[in-house]
């Protein structure tokens, strides 16, 4: 088992804050690789690292699908979210209809 870096550390916090931003403020249940490799810079990923890093956080920072576009030359594009999962969670209220 490894000791997460401070980057990592770093990371999860920026993914988890922008997660909920655009779920409770945008109402937005979505977020594309770019936005990811972006969070990832910021926190001090190379792209690839962000998108990895992203995909691990899984389960613990996030719960969705992945969907890529035919023209892309990555294996994934989007992420939608599981809403119900966050709801489950406490990240985002119940009852509302996203």
């Amino acid at each position: 088992m490894f000791a997460p870096t401070d980057i990592d550390q770093r990371f999860r916090r920026n993914v988890r804050g922008e997660v909920l931003r655009l779920l409770n403020h945008q109402r937005r249940t979505y977020i594309s690789r770019e936005e990811v490799e972006r969070i990832g810079k910021d926190s001090g990923l190379s792209p690839g690292e962000a998108t990895c890093e992203f995909l691990s956080l899984k389960g613990a920072i996030w719960e969705g699908r992945t969907t890529h576009t035919s023209d892309s030359q990555h294996p994934w594009d989007l992420v939608h979210f599981d809403v119900r999962w966050f709801q489950r969670i406490g990240d985002v209220p119940t009852g509302w209809d996203y």
